[in-house]
């Protein structure tokens, strides 16, 4: 009697132990996929944010370190390739940023008196390239119109670097046995030449 009263414990102690490794099993499975749901969703809110006219509000995409070195879309492709070349690590990633603008002046200037004798006078030229571009007009008798516009085109890499939390010391044994610690580094790159990035600063709220 006692055998079958242990035997009947111990099935009920299976059973008990199943049930809770199915329902951990069913959490699991069911926090991954809420988890993939919201990146789907966040992601699909960020598409529409990008295509939206009011391009002051953008909403940031999730993507896991494979879907970033498989992902075809032109701009984050340059983004990885740009990471890719000032060597940000895969394990060190913390954002890639892209941010594409364009500043735009035009000017007229009505001078009193006559500059331009010959009243068939009418000069419209242009000077460009792929990051510039002005457009002078000279009309008679005194007009002359000025319009100038510049691009620029940021990759803003952000990732973690390892480095000394003091300062290094010069033998490379005692550099190497030194502490070290993760410093987030941002990296900046403007590619047109005609900007020179004057001053930044950059603030992490820690949590």
């Amino acid at each position: 009697m006692n055998k079958i009263k242990n035997y009947i414990y111990t099935g009920l102690l299976i059973m008990f132990i199943t049930m809770l490794l199915a329902i951990h099993c069913l959490y699991t499975i069911n926090k991954s996929l809420n988890n993939k749901l919201s990146i789907s969703k966040e992601n699909e809110k960020a598409y529409i944010a990008e295509n939206d006219s009011l391009q002051n509000n953008n909403k940031v995409f999730l993507f896991k370190i494979d879907e970033l070195n498989y992902n075809n879309d032109s701009i984050v492709k340059k983004l990885n390739e740009v990471r890719k070349t000032i060597k940000v690590k895969d394990k060190k990633i913390e954002q890639l940023q892209y941010l594409l603008s364009e500043a735009y002046k035009k000017d007229t200037i009505i001078f009193k008196d006559t500059l331009f004798k010959n009243e068939s006078i009418n000069i419209d030229t242009t000077i460009r390239n792929n990051w510039y571009k002005l457009n002078l007009s000279i009309k008679y008798p005194n007009i002359i119109f000025v319009s100038t516009s510049f691009k620029s085109e940021k990759y803003i890499i952000t990732g973690y670097k390892k480095e000394t939390i003091n300062p290094p010391k010069k033998f490379f044994i005692a550099k190497w046995l030194q502490k070290k610690h993760n410093v987030l580094e941002v990296n900046i790159i403007e590619n047109n030449p005609y900007i020179e990035n004057k001053q930044q600063k950059f603030i992490k709220i820690i949590k």
